[in-house]
């Protein structure tokens, strides 16, 4: 078998480098000899990087350069049918690609002088990622005037960077087959592949495109992100998390991160409930809302981003004095902030009428969790939102069944707190999970944003089902929710007893799985 896999890797080899199967050296620049390589792809090549210089150099506006792609030989993909001879067939032709190039990419981009250094002639350069197989990604930048395409066409030392892999082999193939060259005014095309013996040259063509593209300038080595919340809207500056040009305040980058990515999750929840097909209003509520900075960044995005949709939002906290100050500061926001209010309660008091369809937890203390879980299945939430804290209930349970099952092997993990602490708070998020898949929510538990910007960074969210889950599916989340639950020694836990479901196997009389880890005893 191994054999017939070396054979076919070899036909393999040979039928995609077939356009230089020969070649031993490729230099453009010195004029050296060239074996094996036609003359067509020669003079294509020739073309190529001589327009590329032209362009670079040209005043005219339909030549302004926009940027180039080279590309190289591709990887081949598993696929499901492939039998196991064709997978390890698959994995030797990888293996021979590793550290070749795979593709160039390449961008007019503008660099500042570092502080108190003088200002450089020339400000414009090249920037060039190159992309290697099985390998890491290289950038480059190099002064306009100073950048040369040909090496990257040319086969053996070229001078150019390579992968961690080191040199590649030089007689395998061409290390680029195809480039494009984009400009305002259209599409230069080089294509390697594809030689027509009738014209005597390779396909090389100028395509002009329907619509001339936009002008482009050089962008700035540091991209802005595309963010769904611009960093200088008002309410940013109102709570004080940016100044007047959109930048962070000194220790607010991160909080500004935080409302960026909680944004992004939250807008592709409300997308895949569907809720908006059903209702024309929103209605979300935010438990222990504190300062609002989430609250804020939320209903901004809804109100901007559904604008025929009447967004009404609640934040709730107990604390009087700060309620009053960021409502205070919804007011002076003016009509995009009509919708948002921030009332004083707790989450038992909340005077919430009407059913939800957002329903946000993140950093509720302990069993506060859990009653905001709680809270949103009774309210008929479509979307939960939360980042749970202080897993305090659990522990306890784990202490005292570590104590009684010393002799099991998991004690030993056990006995370290650190880890006892991890535990907890793994077992408490998974209990909950499997107790929103019983209440019917599409859950997935995930770290919210970097543990350098806060350690409570696990986020559990849940969207409710169009389709209920049938009673055998439901019986089956029981079982395995009850087993977790005894191989920890948990007899109680909040939500469990809020939803009236048991989890005490003794206590319920809970059937066997056929496979799991045995309990602590």
């Amino acid at each position: 078998m191994l054999q017939s896999i070396q054979w076919k890797y070899v036909a393999f080899i040979i039928s995609t480098c077939a356009l230089a199967s020969t070649v031993s050296a490729f230099s453009l620049q010195s004029g050296h000899a060239v074996n094996g390589l036609r003359s067509q792809q020669i003079e294509g090549i020739n073309k190529f990087t001589s327009e590329l210089e032209t362009i670079l150099s040209s005043e005219k506006p339909e030549d302004q350069f926009i940027s180039f792609t080279l590309k190289g030989v591709k990887a081949p993909r598993k696929t499901k049918k492939a039998n196991a001879e064709k997978h390890a067939l698959i994995e030797l032709q990888k293996e021979k690609l590793r550290g070749k190039l795979r593709e160039v990419h390449g961008r007019i981009i503008s660099l500042k002088p570092k502080k108190g250094e003088k200002a450089p002639s020339e400000s414009l350069y090249i920037q060039t990622t190159v992309k290697y197989h099985g390998a890491t990604d290289v950038a480059q930048n190099k002064r306009m005037s100073e950048f040369r395409l040909a090496p990257f066409f040319s086969l053996g030392s070229t001078g150019l960077s390579t992968s961690e892999w080191g040199d590649v082999d030089s007689v395998d193939c061409l290390p680029i087959l195809s480039a494009e060259l984009k400009t305002i005014g259209g599409v230069w095309k080089l294509d390697l592949t594809q030689i027509s013996s009738k014209k005597g040259s390779c396909k090389f063509i100028k395509h002009k495109e329907n619509k001339i593209m936009e002008e482009t300038k050089p962008m700035s080595h540091d991209q802005p992100k595309n963010v769904l919340l611009s960093p200088s809207a008002p309410f940013f500056q109102k709570l004080g998390i940016t100044d007047a040009t959109g930048k962070p305040k000194i220790a607010r980058a991160s909080k500004l991160r935080q409302c960026q990515k909680f944004v992004e999750i939250v807008s592709r929840l409300v997308d895949e409930s569907k809720i908006l097909s059903e209702s024309e209003q929103l209605r979300v509520v935010d438990m222990g809302c504190g300062r609002g900075y989430l609250t804020f960044a939320l209903h901004s995005h809804l109100f901007d981003k559904y604008n025929n949709v009447d967004v009404q939002s609640r934040g709730i906290d107990v604390r009087p004095k700060l309620m009053n100050e960021v409502n205070a500061i919804s007011e002076e926001l003016g009509s995009a902030f009509v919708g948002l209010q921030f009332l004083t309660g707790t989450i038992e008091s909340a005077e919430i009428n009407d059913d939800i369809d957002i329903l946000i937890a993140l950093h509720a203390c302990d069993t506060a969790t859990d009653d905001s879980l709680w809270y949103g299945m009774k309210k008929n939430a479509n979307v939960i939102v939360s980042a749970p804290c202080c897993h305090k209930e659990v522990r306890m349970y784990l202490d005292a069944h570590v104590t009684k099952a010393n002799n099991h092997p998991y004690a030993d993990v056990l006995r370290h707190n650190i880890y006892k602490e991890r535990v907890a708070e793994t077992v408490t998020d998974s209990i909950r999970a499997l107790l929103l898949e019983i209440a019917d929510y599409d859950v997935q538990v995930f770290e919210f944003i970097g543990g350098e910007h806060t350690s409570k960074n696990v986020m559990i969210t849940a969207v409710k089902r169009r389709k209920p889950r049938t009673t055998a599916q439901k019986e089956q989340l029981k079982i395995r929710l009850k087993h977790l639950a005894e191989m920890h020694g948990i007899e109680r836990q909040k939500l469990a007893d809020l939803m009236d479901e048991p989890i005490h196997p003794k206590k319920s009389g809970n059937k066997k799985l056929k496979r799991g880890m045995p309990p602590l005893e």
